[in-house]
């Protein structure tokens, strides 16, 4: 019973991660839950993000959801806001950081709470990239 907790909590964290749920969630709970440290969870879940993203980039990209002409723009954006991310995170007071995270949270749940949207029916179709004029 010991070695089927992990399997479960992987993959479910991937496969939420896969329907961009974002699988951190469930893999931060289970490592909290183990008993392992806030950092090592936090670090556990970026490197397991890393393959959950990547197989969800190549499932999405042979599906034609991607413009493959915008992945070194994306990139490049990304790897620049990270490190960014990581000076400024470090910084700072965790503390702070966590308050601040925190209150962004909040925020963001108040914002979807009494945001309108439209009726399933509504919504547009999304077409593959590739078959976009």
């Amino acid at each position: 019973m010991n070695g089927i907790i992990p399997l479960i909590a992987g993959f479910t964290a991937g496969l939420t991660g896969a329907m961009g749920l974002g699988g951190g969630f469930v893999l931060i709970l289970y490592l909290s839950w183990a008993g392992i440290s806030a950092e090592d969870a936090r670090a556990a879940n970026l490197m397991f993000f890393i393959p959950t993203a990547l197989v969800s980039m190549l499932v999405n990209m042979r599906g034609g959801l991607i413009d493959t002409s915008v992945i070194p723009y994306a990139a490049a954006a990304g790897s620049i806001g990270a490190v960014i991310g990581l000076l400024l995170g470090n910084a700072f007071d965790p503390a702070a950081l966590r308050t601040v995270f925190a209150l962004l949270l909040i925020a963001i749940g108040i914002r979807d709470l009494f945001r309108r949207s439209a009726p399933a029916g509504a919504l547009p179709r999304r077409e593959p990239v590739a078959e976009r004029s």
